[in-house]
């Protein structure tokens, strides 16, 4: 094993044959032939029901046999998958729970950046107090008055609902990786390798401005194996190893190979191999297959870098401070200083088909934190399930010794089935009758089609001695009670590895008519308990992935980015990034306990039918029943809430002006009848008294007292007739009135309906 060239070095003396020296250190460190590899590629067989014999000669060979005859056993050897359907099981679960995640801001102005937006509103909202109290006064402003809130709402409001815009962009940005990137399919692959492997691996660079993303198989990384690191970003080094065709290689670093290691490449060597264990190893078996494909290697490691703190004024006098490279030149006349300090930084080269070295440089995406600046990721992450003090393990791992007993248990429960006889009967061949011409076929013939045989009892032996028929028995050869033995250990034995792993046969479906609900939902309940910290530290290796996809994007997206993209619930959003705003942000990611989200989403939904025979309305409903997203449905459902308050305040206010103006219609159509009620009684009483007149008047024929050239009888007649006409039209007010009255009911009762 070489030894690593010295790293506290100036960037002036990490030449090409220093990074060739170091590419190659870390690359003898690697064990990409080691057995834990080779096991690792077995668990990946044992999913797919690949079997290794060797694992079984105890049993198809139990005395070492080398001749074939006698290990011709009457059964054959063969799978049946007990590891699969745990693994698929543990799949769909994951692929249905939900993605919850939620960006914030670490920076430390962002307390300071509240406080301006709260005052900037408390300002705006003593304008438009002022404005609503000069509109009262009768003041001419030019502007409208509005409805303002109580002031302590407002503010509580504010801090309750802010949200940083660098918190939005950043949310904003993470959904458009998710949809660009496919991270839900791509994480999915990765909790696979996660549960057959118990590892799993990811790279993440830039490529064109944008982010890229990969998933990497566990058979081809290597990395430096701290017990204190938990996650490979935070270790010293790593190295990926693929088998590339010469094509392949062109294309990934076409403006970095020289003619020469071109035209080398067309022919590889492949003198240098650190070996590899692939479930792929034979596609390379050949040797045309093996001519057109060569070994690259990419190695990341931290290096030393030196930096200063440069301490300058601006042009107000006031003490700035800025991070300078060791190049800089100090400028002694503007009175700057520069403390320089040594730091890690990350840096990556290939080495392709032993030899060829190239892209040996600091790697584009650093990650450093604002608060250390010696602290720095690798673009390759991953984490181990369980190696804490002991070996790593899997599920699958676990289960293999299960599917190796199970298969054995099959094995023997087929040589049982070939070794069951039922019942044989023993008797004496000369008793077949062969002088009528019977031989022992049509013997068995009759024996099997007709249920009956005949025999000779004349027969003689050999001998010439009669044939005696007490020697006749049957033996049973039945093995039935044997075989029902083996397949209830077949069953116990797969019973056993599912609850190892925490899978009872409730959270299959598997549900009997004499299990109660509450036993049911305590079995389910059980069970998902067993297997939730296997779920919780993908959850935590997934809040890493995000947190460092977003740190990749600010590199990326230097120049800004704009874009459109479909959100989790196949809606368009427009992407719009600040450079200046996004690079400047400490970003930090925070994926919610699924288990818990998902109850919480089961929990809402069944309430579905609840809210839609309360009067919900029919999209609301649907938002529930479509969203994976509690935290989205809940901010969803508040919107709707605050709309449904607002269109009930408005029907309140309009039920209220609606009464206010029945109301004053009323009285007014009440003060109307007053005054007309006054009026014709007025001309009532003036009826009668004049009719009273002319009573008197009329003891004389002929008469005409009032002097109207009419005789007073006739008179008389015309105002009874004018009389009658009155009480018509006041009969006719009173029933206008009446249905006045009724309209005004009919309306209260469908406005108190509406509240």
């Amino acid at each position: 094993m070489s030894r690593i060239p010295k790293q506290k070095i100036p960037r002036s003396r990490k030449t090409k044959d220093w990074g060739k020296k170091t590419i190659n250190a870390f690359i003898d460190r690697t064990q990409f032939s080691s057995q834990h590899k080779s096991h690792m590629h077995k668990y990946y067989d044992a999913y797919n029901g690949n079997l290794s014999e060797a694992d079984y000669n105890y049993v198809i060979n139990p005395y070492n046999s080398e001749k074939h005859k006698t290990k011709g056993f009457p059964a054959k050897l063969r799978s049946y998958n007990i590891i699969k359907p745990v693994i698929d099981l543990l799949l769909g679960e994951k692929a249905k729970r939900p993605f919850s995640h939620q960006v914030v801001v670490r920076n430390s102005d962002m307390k300071s950046m509240q406080d301006e937006l709260l005052k900037d509103e408390l300002r705006k909202y003593l304008e438009q107090k002022f404005v609503n109290d000069l509109n009262e006064m009768g003041v001419e402003t030019g502007m409208d008055t509005k409805e303002l809130p109580q002031l302590q709402q407002m503010q509580e409001d504010i801090v309750g609902n802010y949200k940083d815009i660098r918190a939005i962009m950043g949310q904003q940005s993470l959904d458009y990786l998710i949809d660009k990137l496919e991270l839900p399919d791509n994480l999915q692959t990765a909790f696979f390798d996660w549960l057959v492997s118990g590892e799993v691996y990811t790279y993440k660079d830039i490529c064109m401005d944008d982010v890229e993303y990969e998933v990497v198989s566990p058979l081809d990384i290597d990395y430096e194996k701290s017990p204190d690191v938990q996650f490979i970003e935070d270790g010293d080094w790593c190295v990926r190893r693929k088998m590339m065709s010469i094509n392949a290689i062109l294309d990934n670093f076409y403006d970095v190979l020289k003619d020469s290691e071109i035209d080398r490449l067309e022919n590889p060597s492949q003198k240098t191999t650190t070996g590899i264990v692939s479930p792929f190893s034979n596609k390379y078996s050949s040797t045309e297959d093996t001519e057109r494909f060569a070994e690259v290697l990419h190695v990341t490691w931290k290096s030393f870098t030196r930096v200063g703190i440069l301490t300058y004024y601006d042009d107000m006098g006031q003490e700035q401070s800025m991070v300078v490279d060791e190049t800089y030149k100090v400028d002694a006349e503007s009175n700057e200083n520069v403390e320089y300090f040594w730091v890690n930084q990350v840096w990556e080269g290939y080495r392709i088909d032993g030899d060829i070295f190239v892209n040996i440089r600091p790697h584009q995406v650093q990650r450093n934190e604002m608060s250390n600046l010696s602290i720095c990721k690798l673009p390759y992450n991953g984490r181990i399930y369980s190696n804490r003090h002991s070996d790593q393990i899997s599920i699958v791992s676990m289960g293999v010794p299960y599917q190796i007993l199970y298969n054995i248990f099959h094995y023997r429960l087929e040589l049982s089935i070939a070794k069951n006889k039922d019942k044989i009967m023993l008797m004496e061949m000369n008793t077949i009758p062969k002088r009528h011409g019977w031989d022992e076929e049509k013997f068995m013939y009759y024996a099997d089609a007709m249920g009956y045989a005949f025999i000779d009892s004349t027969a003689e032996g050999k001998r010439g001695e009669r044939v005696s028929f007490n020697q006749f028995q049957v033996l049973d050869m039945s093995l039935g009670q044997y075989i029902a033995a083996q397949f209830q250990l077949l069953q116990s034995v797969k019973q056993e590895w599912e609850e190892l792993v925490g899978i009872s046969r409730q959270r299959k479906g598997q549900v009997q008519a004499s299990d109660g609900i509450g036993a049911t939902e305590r079995a389910v309940f059980q069970s998902s308990v067993m297997t939730e910290e296997l779920f919780r530290r993908f959850d935590k290796f997934t809040e890493r992935e995000f947190n460092g996809l977003l740190d990749t994007s600010k590199v990326a997206w230097k120049d800004g980015k704009k874009t459109q993209y479909i959100t989790s619930d196949y809606r368009e959003a427009i992407l719009d990034v600040d450079p200046g705003m996004f690079q400047e942000a400490e970003f930090g990611v925070f994926v919610k306990n699924n288990s818990i989200e998902q109850d919480k989403l089961q929990a809402l939904k069944q309430l579905t039918l609840s809210f839609a025979q309360n009067g919900s309305q029919p999209g609301t409903i649907a938002e529930i029943l479509e969203g994976n997203n509690f935290a989205q449905i809940k901010t969803k459902l508040q919107e709707v809430d605050k709309l449904e308050k607002e269109i009930q305040q408005a029907q309140q206010q309009q039920a209220q002006q609606m009464q206010s103006q029945q109301l004053q219609s009323q009285a007014q159509s009440q003060e109307a009848a007053r005054q007309f009620e006054a009026s014709e009684n007025q001309k009532d009483r003036d009826s009668k008294m004049e009719i009273e007149q002319l009573k008197v008047a009329s003891k004389a024929v002929d008469q005409d007292m009032n002097d109207n050239g009419v005789n007073d009888q006739v008179d008389l007649a015309k105002v009874q007739l004018e009389r009658e006409k009155l009480q018509v039209k006041k009969e006719e007010i009173r029933n206008k009135k009446d249905i006045e009255e009724k309209k005004i009911a009919a309306q209260k009762k469908i406005i108190a309906k509406k509240q």
